[in-house]
């Protein structure tokens, strides 16, 4: 049985819900030292905020979206690699996405927080892609496209967004990051190991 993908879910919905039932000023500042990602939090040595933000959501859309995301990439994922794998692609793709927004926060001089799932999802939706690349997603709900030409066209938008920053409060360097791990993991790991069984 594979629990890895529900249990991801879970924590990161029950840290939405901490945000949003939080009513202690001490506890919300709590919250913010932890869970948000910022060149001040790391030079300030709050280093988990750099995997604790990749479970944090404040927006609802924001983590509706990454569920979905997370959900649909990682139950498949997951079947092909096992439980513990999905969570180290999903840990580690979280910190590389968050080293990859810190570089680039840098380089804009940026102080702005980020948090969300977004990198991590993108990991795990670069190795789906890389597994199933015919497999068919449905963008905005009703546009069917081949799974690797959706993960390389979503990539292209973040680089757009990364070289042409439209402060659409997107943090396109954290998918690249993100994505990133995922090609590595897929490319000295995961694809010389692979099975039969996983498909294409």
């Amino acid at each position: 049985m594979r629990w890895m993908t529900g249990a991801l879910v879970a924590v990161n919905v029950a840290v939405y819900l901490l945000w949003h039932t939080m009513r202690s000023p001490a506890g919300v500042r709590w919250l913010a030292a932890n869970f948000l990602l910022s060149t001040g939090a790391v030079t300030q040595g709050r280093l988990q905020t750099l995997l604790l933000a990749e479970f944090s959501h404040i927006d609802t859309t924001h983590l509706i979206f990454n569920m979905i995301g997370l959900w649909t990439f990682g139950r498949a994922v997951e079947r092909a690699i096992g439980s513990w794998r999905l969570l180290y692609l999903y840990v580690a793709g979280g910190l590389l996405a968050s080293v990859g927004y810190l570089v680039y926060a840098a380089l804009v001089h940026s102080r702005a927080p980020s948090l969300g799932a977004s990198g991590a999802v993108s990991a795990i939706a670069v190795v789906f892609a890389c597994l199933y690349p015919r497999a068919w997603l449905v963008i905005n709900f009703f546009i069917p496209v081949p799974a690797m030409l959706a993960v390389v066209g979503f990539l292209i938008l973040d680089i757009v967004g990364v070289l042409s920053p439209q402060r659409d409060m997107v943090a396109h360097a954290a998918h690249l990051g993100g994505a990133l791990f995922g090609g590595l993991y897929w490319t000295f790991w995961l694809r010389p190991r692979r099975r039969p069984a996983y498909g294409a």
